[in-house]
């Protein structure tokens, strides 16, 4: 009963030993992920060598890794096997000292917008100390997922490190993005409002501009008409004068020959002749309608 508990515990001993030598680095590369799986047997013992050898583990024995089926760039410092199935590869490896593995894939990086998500499973079905190193300018979502909880999140000053000693999950899941990402949405952002205030500036300095024209030109207008019903009154007689007078001053310039007549006090034969010496200057029109006229001023 006693060697069969001390077999237990040297067998409990022996698992954590190996399982504290394996280290498997991720190392995100923008979509990209480097692989390293090593088996670092320089840290044992003289003795806890000789009892794993004992037990026909042979430095690593008999080792199983599954691969991504997109793996790439694959090194193996040992002598391997490889076989193909429908979903992944699996290496066979009989044995090495201090072996490492090493490759590239594609299929633990997912991307969607600027949400990144790393997801990779334990392909070792071993214990193991896992380090993530994300891309440089890369951070944890704020809301995102890091699963399993990790023991450690520090930094080099470069970029974001994850660690998870004695990891045995299934599954790992850290979602991040990249600060230049939003970066480049605020500068496209500010750029845009910016535009739009600058052409708005445009619009209306342009509706500013034409309601000056318009002033310039109504006044230009205003003063040639002045400059010219000036001109024109310097040449009249003063019962012209008379007559041009009411008429600027009445509605529309405007105004029924009696109307006229009242007004200025003249005889009706005085009025039909001063009427028509204006008419045939063209600076009034008589406008017949009915027994009487209608006196029109035909400048301003």
């Amino acid at each position: 009963m006693k060697k069969f508990f001390g077999f237990v515990l040297f067998f409990i001993f022996l698992i954590g030993i190996i399982s504290a030598t394996i280290e498997t680095n991720y190392y995100i590369y923008e979509k990209k992920v480097l692989v390293r799986h090593s088996f670092d047997l320089d840290n044992f013992s003289q003795e806890s060598t000789d009892q794993i050898s004992n037990l026909s583990f042979d430095s690593t024995s008999n080792l199983e890794l599954q691969l991504p089926k997109d793996f790439s760039n694959l090194e193996i410092n040992s002598e391997y096997k490889l076989e193909e199935f429908s979903k992944y590869y699996l290496i066979k490896i009989n044995s090495t000292d201090n072996l490492y593995i090493k490759y590239i894939t594609q299929s633990m990086v997912d991307k969607s917008k600027n949400k990144y998500s790393f997801v990779s499973r334990n392909y070792l079905n071993q214990m193991q100390n896992i380090r993530l190193v994300l891309p440089e300018s890369a951070v944890l979502l704020e809301d995102g997922l890091v699963f399993p909880e990790p023991d450690l999140i520090s930094s080099d000053g470069r970029s974001v490190i994850i660690t998870w000693n004695d990891y045995d999950e299934n599954q790992i899941i850290v979602d991040y993005e990249f600060l230049k990402d939003k970066k480049i949405i605020w500068y496209f952002m500010i750029l845009v409002i910016i535009l739009i205030f600058v052409s708005y500036l445009i619009f209306q300095r342009k509706i500013f501009k034409k309601k000056i024209e318009k002033i310039k030109s109504k006044n230009n207008k205003s003063k040639k008409t002045n400059t010219k019903s000036k001109a024109i009154e310097e040449h009249l007689i003063e019962s012209e004068k008379a007559v041009i007078s009411e008429l600027k001053k009445a509605e529309k310039n405007q105004l029924w020959q009696k109307q006229l007549q009242t007004k200025i006090g003249f005889s009706k034969a005085k009025l039909s002749r001063v009427i028509r010496n204006l008419e045939s200057r063209n600076l009034i029109q008589k406008i017949p309608l009915g027994n009487t006229n209608k006196i029109k001023l035909k400048f301003r």
